[in-house]
């Protein structure tokens, strides 16, 4: 729901790698584009704390499937172990999961109503991304609202593990059957009883981690980097100061800002403004 003010956007923007501040320039709508800012923001403010390296020395970069990693700050060429982290955007929210020594992929998705389509029409459009042990959790809800909660629930699950691997949109989803024990996601709580086979083999070095914010589902997958660790069960420090045994904080866009810090040589560019203001919030479909 953030609007931007002249200020807040040309500083965030002064706080993002070129490269970055061009790609975000080039979205069609005001809503992707904040959404990707947000995530770069975030990003570099959770990098520079975990590994306790200046914000102006976080350098990212991106893989050639598009997926965000982190170049070491002392040669800017080397890829930096030992941070992992992975943003997800949809609804009202930008989240990010983050580990140390340990692929990770997060996936959230609002529990609304699919647009302009009946949910039982949706999910006939949708029948080959889930497995039939999948669809026959989803239809034990009671109304279409709890099936499509179950639903949303599976997808992010499914795009959580893809996007840990890293492989893209190509990964046939209906290869992965996942296991809900837990009948119900909740807020405030963290379910981590979900399993996964995939193509039929169960698989016991992923870690599923899911919640509700608000009205919106989230999961975070994860499994340890080395085959060495890659069967032992996963630890949660819980001091880091946004979180508590994987619990989401929220921050505001403004307590976002605080903490960053404008890139050496970046200066503030009215322009980039004035291209932001002029865009459409969404597609004219898609306003309420």
């Amino acid at each position: 729901m953030w609007m931007p003010t002249q200020m807040e956007w040309m500083t965030a923007a002064q706080c993002v790698q070129q490269e970055e501040k061009e790609r975000i320039g080039k979205f069609v709508f005001k809503k992707d584009a904040k959404s990707a800012m947000v995530g770069r923001l975030l990003i570099r403010r959770v990098v520079s704390f975990m590994l306790g390296i200046p914000y102006r020395c976080v350098k990212l970069a991106r893989t050639e499937r598009g997926k965000p990693y982190l170049l070491s700050p002392t040669d800017g060429k080397t890829p930096r172990l030992g941070c992992n982290f992975n943003i997800s955007h949809q609804g009202d929210y930008v989240v990010i999961a983050a580990e140390a020594d340990r692929l990770v992929g997060v996936d959230i998705m609002k529990v609304e109503w699919p647009r302009n389509t009946p949910v039982q029409d949706f999910f006939r459009t949708m029948d080959r991304q889930l497995t039939v042990q999948e669809w026959a959790t989803v239809r034990k809800g009671a109304g279409d609202m709890d099936q499509l909660k179950a639903f949303y629930r599976f997808w992010c699950l499914k795009e959580s593990f893809v996007k840990a691997l890293g492989t893209g949109i190509g990964f046939e989803v209906a290869r992965l059957n996942f296991n809900t024990v837990s009948d119900n996601l909740v807020a405030d709580h963290i379910t981590r009883s979900t399993t996964l086979r995939v193509d039929g083999a169960p698989v016991s070095n992923w870690l599923f981690e899911e919640t509700m914010l608000e009205d919106h589902c989230v999961a975070v997958a994860s499994r340890p980097e080395t085959s060495e660790e890659a069967e032992m069960p996963s630890t949660k420090s819980g001091d880091e100061p946004w979180s508590a045994e994987g619990q989401f904080t929220v921050w505001s866009v403004q307590e976002l800002l605080s903490d960053c810090q404008p890139l050496l040589g970046s200066q503030p560019d009215k322009a980039y403004w004035d291209n932001f203001s002029a865009k459409e919030e969404e597609p004219q479909g898609n306003k309420s």
